[in-house]
């Protein structure tokens, strides 16, 4: 087993190995011709790479990934103000590779995470946002302004509810900038301020971190979001940027479903109404009333009736008898716009 020193000697050459009395360099062998780039004095270069913390995506699939949250950041500029009544900036600013627990480390002790699920996708992505801006958004929810420098404070179980309130608000963005890529529900499956809860529940996975810079009233702060590998791996195929800028193909429809529901809904009864026309009658009138008695309306035989279908006004028709049956027979279509007038 080598060491670290050892591994780095081993790349930059400076330990050689004997085979069959020949000497065999390691970076000669790892920097063929065609496979690494030389420096501007024409010696060999040797590019580092993290053995601990490979690269599983390709750049296309990366660029696939930060196109959905291009797109996300320029939804939630139009979301968030209305929100939290005020002007919001969010923009992509960066975007990387890693273990989750290089990263969770650096963040303070009261930082708050959001575990989301990406349904049907496995697993659950984790997002945060720095103090500075969480403590902003508090101020602006409660109706309050900070002034000055903001002091690191414990969350409270209602500041926790108003920013889980504000990470549900923006799911809703979340879900139509990954449509153009695959369907997802997201929903917020848990907030804490845990950290070992956290790291519990993502262990050392690898993931894809993305950095939403937000700017809210001259102050600037930062939200994370952590994507595991294992979660975008069913979806390896399809993150593509083409597939995202021309958009994702709508399912093609089953004929034999489509007639099929046709008959269903063909098969289906709907009310109909007709109304012959209006009177105003007095409550004396409509008390004496007896059988044999004639309400006089105000329309005559010929006017227009209105036919409603499921309470809704859609036709004229005129009164006719078709067989031994009374009938009314469709002559236009109702809008809304149209007045009829009636003859007295």
């Amino acid at each position: 087993m080598l060491n670290q020193s050892e591994i780095d000697a081993l790349l930059s050459g400076a330990i050689e190995m004997e085979q069959k009395e020949d000497r065999i360099n390691l970076a000669e062998m790892m920097n063929q011709p065609g496979e690494r780039p030389k420096t501007e004095d024409g010696k060999k270069s040797i590019q580092p790479y993290n053995f601990w913390s490979p690269a599983r995506f390709s750049k296309e699939q990366m660029r696939a990934v930060e196109l959905v949250h291009e797109d996300l950041s320029e939804r939630l500029t139009t979301s968030l103000p209305t929100f939290l009544r005020t002007n919001v900036r969010p923009h992509l600013v960066h975007m990387e590779q890693g273990r989750f627990a290089d990263f969770i480390k650096d963040f303070p002790v009261n930082t708050l995470f959001h575990m989301i699920s990406l349904a049907p996708l496995p697993g659950h992505m984790v997002l945060t946002m720095s103090q500075n801006v969480s403590y902003l958004i508090l101020e602006q929810r409660l109706g309050g302004k900070i002034e000055g420098r903001v002091t690191a404070r414990a969350l409270t179980e209602i500041d926790q509810s108003l920013l889980r309130g504000l990470v549900e608000h923006m799911l809703g963005d979340m879900k139509i900038a990954w449509s153009k890529v695959v369907p997802l529900e997201p929903s917020l499956e848990d907030s804490t301020v845990n950290q070992h809860w956290v790291t519990m529940m993502m262990g050392n996975e690898r993931i894809i971190l993305l950095t939403i810079e937000i700017s809210i009233q001259g102050v600037t702060g930062t939200m994370s979001l952590f994507i595991p590998f294992n979660t975008l791996k069913p979806i390896t195929n399809v993150l593509n940027p083409h597939i995202w800028i021309a958009g994702r193909k709508e399912q093609q429809q089953d004929p034999a479903l489509r007639q099929a529901a046709i008959r269903t809904m063909q098969r289906a009864v709907i009310p109909i109404k007709v109304i012959l026309g209006n009177a105003d009658v007095t409550l004396r009138d409509l008390l004496n009333l007896s059988v044999g008695d004639v309400i006089e309306l105000d329309q005559t035989i010929d006017s227009p009736m209105v036919v409603q279908v499921a309470n809704k006004k859609q036709f004229y028709g005129k009164v006719g008898r078709a067989r031994k049956n009374i009938g009314i027979q469709i002559t236009g279509v109702y809008h809304e716009t149209d007045q009829v007038q009636t003859n007295y």
